[in-house]
Formats: C-alpha cells, sequence, structure tokens
C-alpha cells in the first residue's frame, strides 16, 4: 500500500537503532526519531500509527505525536513565529512547523498575521510540507447550530478582500463584513468579536463596529434617504426635540449626532437657518 505524506500511516517496525527506529514501508526504510517516539517501547513486528513529514534536510521522516491537521483535514493552527522574506510559520502539534509562504500572504505585511494569532489552514504537499488558507468555498468543518441574528461572536480573519473581510468561528461559520462596517486596520489571524446582523443564501454578514455608531449610520442614512427626497429640510441642531420627533421619530441628541455626522461627510450644509443637500457633481 502507498503512504501518504502528509498524514497518518500505519507501518511496521522494522529495527531499532542507536537513536530511533526504522518502519518498513513499500517506499523503503522511514526513520523515526527517539524523541518522535512517545517514548514507547518499540520492538520489530510492531504495528505502529505515525504522520509522515520532510525533515529540515528535505528527508522523510515520522512521528507518533498526533498533528492537528493532516492532508485533507484542514484546522485553526496558531502562528509561532514570522520571518519577513520566508512568511508565517505554524504549530501543527508536532516538532517540526508549518510554513504559509510569503508567496500567500499580501504584499502589504502590514496584513499579515501577528504572533498568536489562528489561521484555518490545510496542508499541499511540494517537496515539502506547506500551509495553505482554506477558502469558504474549500471548508471542511460543518457548523451543528445557526447563529442567532445579534449576537456577537468570536471569529478569525481569514480572508481580507477589496469588500470586506472574510471571518471564520471555530465552529465553521463564516461571516463577511464589508469594509463599511469596521474602522481599525485588520489581519490576517486577528480574532475579533463580530455582531451577526443578517443572513440570507449566501450566508451570514456582520459588523464590527460598535452599536452606537451602527445607530449613528442608520440615522444618518434616514435623514439622507429624506431630503433626497423632501429636498432641503427647516429642521437643524437648533430645532425641539418635539419637532424632530414628528418628522423623523428620533431623539434630538441622536438628530444633532447624525447630521453632525453628515456635515463631516460634506454631505450636507447649513445656510439660512435650513439644513440643505450638497448635490455631488
Amino acid at each position: 500500500m502507498s503512504i501518504m505524506v502528509g498524514d497518518v500511516n500505519k507501518f511496521e517496525v522494522n529495527r531499532k537503532t542507536d537513536i530511533g527506529f526504522m518502519l518498513d514501508s513499500d517506499e523503503g526504510e522511514i526513520f523515526l526519531h527517539n524523541n518522535e517516539s512517545l517514548h514507547q517501547e518499540l520492538t520489530p513486528g510492531m504495528t505502529v500509527d505515525a504522520f509522515l513529514y520532510f525533515d529540515q534536510k528535505g528527508r522523510l521522516a515520522a512521528t507518533l505525536k498526533t498533528p492537528i491537521i493532516t492532508v485533507g483535514r484542514p484546522g485553526f493552527l496558531k502562528v509561532t513565529a514570522v520571518h519577513e522574506y520566508l512568511g508565517v510559520f505554524l504549530d501543527m502539534g508536532i516538532a517540526k512547523e508549518l510554513l504559509l509562504s510569503a508567496d500567500d500572504l499580501p504584499l502589504n505585511k502590514e496584513l499579515w498575521p501577528q504572533v498568536g494569532d489562528t489561521l484555518y489552514v490545510g496542508i499541499k504537499v511540494k517537496g515539502k510540507l506547506v500551509a495553505k488558507l482554506v477558502s469558504k468555498e474549500d471548508s471542511k468543518l460543518k457548523p451543528e447550530a445557526p447563529i442567532e441574528l445579534k449576537e456577537t461572536i468570536a471569529a478569525y480573519v481569514q480572508k481580507i478582500g477589496r469588500e470586506g473581510v472574510n471571518l471564520i468561528t471555530v465552529d465553521g461559520h463564516w461571516i463577511f463584513v464589508h469594509n463599511s462596517l469596521y474602522k481599525e486596520a485588520l489581519r490576517y489571524g486577528q480574532e475579533v468579536n463580530v455582531k451577526v446582523t443578517f443572513h440570507s443564501e449566501k450566508g451570514y454578514t456582520g459588523s464590527l463596529v460598535p452599536q452606537k455608531e451602527i445607530a449613528l449610520f442608520d440615522d444618518a442614512n434616514i435623514i439622507l434617504s429624506y431630503m433626497i427626497r423632501k429636498g432641503d429640510m427647516q429642521l437643524t441642531a437648533d430645532s425641539t426635540p418635539e419637532e424632530i420627533y414628528e418628522i423623523f421619530k428620533m431623539s434630538k441628541k441622536a438628530f444633532k449626532r447624525a447630521i453632525g455626522h453628515l456635515y463631516k461627510e460634506r454631505k450636507i450644509n447649513f445656510v439660512d437657518g435650513k439644513t440643505i443637500l450638497i448635490q455631488n457633481k
């Protein structure tokens, strides 16, 4: 039976050496170092389950330690080191760390993960074992329960695109956050708390903007929509709470905050005691 590099295989112990054991395979003997044997007393003829990988010199080697991920079984790995030219190294549960190449990371190194961040990755074999970021389409995780809307949950940044970011939770939910709904710069592998706001056939969407700011955007859009339909309005920051509530059903404090936001965005102006819409050319 052919062996699978990057996976757990069954081997027969062939013989003992000074520093380890030789395992028998169809492709020749494979070395199992004493440090990788879990300090078990192995004897010729025994059958062991061993994970196959390439050592520092590119030689095929085995370990009895259980890896966090294998070929065909992706998982969440923590970043242990960042190398400016090589990429980032990940802890996969064995002595040999897994490299996510710089070629598979953004050119902008500010988007790279930092030590302690977590990525959902798989293994690919290219003369050595290397990591690959798992896309939503290739995800193997099957969530057991849906997310409740308005729930805030922890997730990891898995992809950063032009429209926004894709997050993944530990149980396999993918959540898209549009770039208008987060302010701070994000990086791959960063853990964030996302509020899930919507669900459709395409999946979940969420927001990283604090609730107070979500309300600000909502209120500003209500006022802007009103002015696009009606034109200039008599209401200003000096209007009474009753006048404001009659039209917009919002408090004077919320109204002032919203028109202040629209003013900073150069969408409205205040002229002759009125609020006017700035027409973008």
